[in-house]
């Protein structure tokens, strides 16, 4: 059974809760703060406990048999007994983090490592009250040598203008920032942690939407790959219902019956495609509307992630 932040004076090293970065639009800059790459993968926390490593996602769910070589490392570390917080990511050719590559790990042959940022407890004693200054070098200590999968995540102090100009540059995800002083608050969003994405941003045409009652739950966008009209992506993040609204003025006119994207439907692969039986609940439109969207990334096929909308262009 996981615990969750169980502490006793002699506590065993077991599942903790992850605390977890509150999402802001620019990151803190000055003295007192320490600055991470954002990872793009699944958090994990690692549990070592003897001969036995355990890898749990932030709902207390074992991912072990997912990542065994992972597992393996852990143990390779021999440090005794950890619990250590980090993201479980796949790398590129590059070397940059490809959630894609992360989702297809069954079959990709890129490596996956396990990124370390914290650690929790070593060998009878938690360390969740100690300033994150003393457990980064606490955690330069016991994993500070790469063993295999397990690496330490870089932690830069540094000014934050041209930190963000390198990881842009990178094209890398975004940045987190953690004050020096703080504290681990087991499953809290705390202000002491903060992330940002650097979203990228494109124009692309309107070709249907999902409907929903009277208006939409979702756009239906793509881009012209020569003459061709490809879909990419279906958009229900940002809108405000005053913006809903307006949008669904705008393309009401503009209904036909025929399916403007040459790649739908999509076959039933992951759950998650636009296939002939969910095409049933979509309203197609002639493609004359753009609109502007920001997304993380693209998939290898095109595909856009974590897409929000944010303007028609006339």
């Amino acid at each position: 059974m996981v615990q969750r932040g169980v502490r006793n004076p002699r506590p065993r090293p077991r599942f903790i809760e992850p605390m977890e970065c509150r999402r802001v639009t620019s990151l803190p800059e000055g003295d007192d703060w320490l600055y991470e790459i954002k990872q793009d993968g699944y958090r994990a926390i690692a549990v070592v406990d003897g001969g036995t490593a355990v890898l749990y996602s932030m709902s207390g769910q074992d991912y072990s048999a997912q990542f065994r070589t992972i597992g393996f490392a852990l143990k390779n570390l021999n440090q005794g007994n950890l619990v250590l917080d980090g993201e479980i990511v796949a790398l590129d050719d590059q070397g940059r983090p490809s959630f894609q590559e992360l989702q297809n790990r069954r079959t990709s042959k890129q490596p996956i490592v396990f990124y370390v940022f914290d650690v929790l407890h070593h060998n009878g004693r938690d360390l969740m009250d100690l300033p994150l200054s003393e457990r980064k070098r606490f955690l330069e200590e016991v994993a500070g040598h790469p063993s295999g999968s397990v690496r330490l995540n870089p932690v830069f102090r540094t000014a934050l203008p041209p930190l963000v100009d390198q990881v842009k540059s990178l094209g890398l995800e975004g940045i987190v920032a953690k004050r020096a002083n703080s504290i681990y608050v087991p499953g809290r969003v705390s202000d002491a942690w903060q992330k940002h994405r650097f979203n990228r941003e494109g124009e692309f045409v309107i070709g249907g939407y999902v409907a929903s009652g009277t208006n939409f739950s979702s756009i239906i966008v793509g881009e012209y790959r020569g003459k061709e009209l490809h879909y990419v992506k279906r958009v229900a993040a940002g809108f405000t219902p005053y913006l809903r609204q307006q949008v669904f003025k705008e393309l009401k006119p503009l209904i036909t019956s025929k399916c403007p994207f040459v790649n739908l439907p999509e076959p039933n692969v992951s759950g998650h495609g636009l296939t002939a039986e969910k095409m049933k609940d979509c309203v197609w439109l002639k493609p004359e509307r753009r609109c502007e969207l920001e997304f993380v990334e693209r998939t290898n096929s095109g595909r856009l992630r974590h897409a929000v909308f944010r303007r028609l262009i006339s």
